[in-house]
């Protein structure tokens, strides 16, 4: 998974205060981020948030929060300035907030998992009064499941019965360029059969490999929601990215033969201070934080201890929860993440890495 978006966190110093907004709905459709948040700013006034970042805090939540019902919101500043503020794919279960020197980003990032490039394609038939029909194809492109938090628009487009086998070589046309552009791996279909069939039959065999049938009831999509949401947490939630799936087949084998990769937070933390991990695993649901790491104000600079720090962060270093410490200095080395269901790859205090390449016959 990429983790360039969380890059504007790492381009200032701490202190962060750092904020998971729960938005459950009061009842009525309406979330109840407004409430959670002031009980929020007291606290994290409490802890040390200065007046300039609380106010950079409240002007990054939306004006309008009712996309956020059912999800939330993470937001994080320092120094008066708002680093980030990205909607939520699932309920953080609790509002919480943390005044800290290293930003705890890492439940955000675990929402961006598996983060697999997807179309959904939903043809409707719909009966016109002088008895003809029409068919009203609806397509959306996104990354699950990011794009639960920010549904893309989807595309529309109409045909007459009569006339759909040539609108739907048109449409084939369009989703293998949108696919290829975005790298889709999976696309789902539903809706009218007999059209779905005539536009399966059309797309580049590819693309038919990719394809997923689903049974849904076809419905109008609806303004800032996803079409088949319910249906793609089923097929997509646990599943991998093929470019996950490839790093974890890699590491497999490097460590069956002991070669680049490591794993447990004393091995890991040494790589990611000599700037050796290409690629970051971490067991889920993950329990990092409760560990604590000692880190220096390079990205690179952390330890299991202190001591590993010295002599250049001897005066100017502190301790951090582990999870908020490896996933700073990933993210400074320009490295992904991988999230694994913890029954599937246990690893040693739940977290390994794979190392960069650097044999000779790799680098030539």
């Amino acid at each position: 998974m990429d983790l360039s978006f969380l890059r504007p966190l790492y381009a200032r110093p701490g202190p962060f205060a750092c904020v998971y907004l729960d938005a459950p709905g009061d009842g009525d459709g309406r979330p109840a981020t407004t409430v959670g948040w002031t009980h929020l700013r007291d606290e994290l006034a409490a802890e040390g948030a200065d007046v300039a970042t609380l106010g950079a805090l409240g002007h990054g939540m939306p004006p309008d929060d009712s996309a956020l019902t059912g999800r939330g919101m993470a937001l994080f500043a320092a120094h008066g300035r708002l680093a980030l503020a990205e909607p939520l794919a699932e309920r953080p279960g609790r509002d919480r907030g943390t005044v800290t020197f290293v930003p705890d980003a890492m439940p955000l990032a675990l929402q961006h998992a598996p983060d697999i490039p997807y179309t959904a394609v939903q043809v409707r038939r719909v009966h016109e009064p002088d008895g003809a029909s029409r068919l009203v194809a609806e397509t959306q492109t996104g990354r699950w499941p990011l794009a639960r938090a920010a549904p893309p628009e989807p595309d529309v487009r109409q045909a007459s019965a009569g006339e759909w086998r040539q609108e739907a070589q048109a449409l084939a046309a369009v989703l293998a360029a949108e696919a290829d552009h975005a790298g889709s791996e999976v696309v789902v279909m539903s809706g009218d059969r007999w059209a779905c069939s005539v536009l399966y039959d059309t797309l580049p065999p590819r693309l038919r490999e990719d394809v997923m049938r689903i049974d849904v009831v076809a419905e109008p999509a609806e303004p800032g929601r996803l079409l088949f949401e319910t249906e793609l947490g089923h097929l997509l939630d646990g599943r991998l990215s093929s470019r996950d799936r490839q790093h974890l087949d890699r590491f497999l084998e490097e460590r069956a033969r002991r070669g680049g990769a490591v794993e447990g937070l004393a091995a890991t933390t040494q790589a990611l201070r000599g700037g050796a991990v290409a690629v970051l695993l971490v067991d889920t649901p993950s329990e990092l934080d409760r560990e604590q790491l000692w880190v220096g104000a390079a990205t690179s600079r952390v330890g299991v201890d202190r001591e590993e720090l010295r002599p250049l962060d001897a005066s100017a270093c502190w301790s951090a929860p582990a999870d908020a410490a490896v996933l700073r200095a990933l993210v400074g080395a320009g490295g992904e993440l991988v999230a694994m269901p913890r029954g599937e790859l246990p690893l040693t205090d739940g977290v390994g890495a794979l190392l960069h390449d650097r044999s000779p016959e790799r680098a030539a």
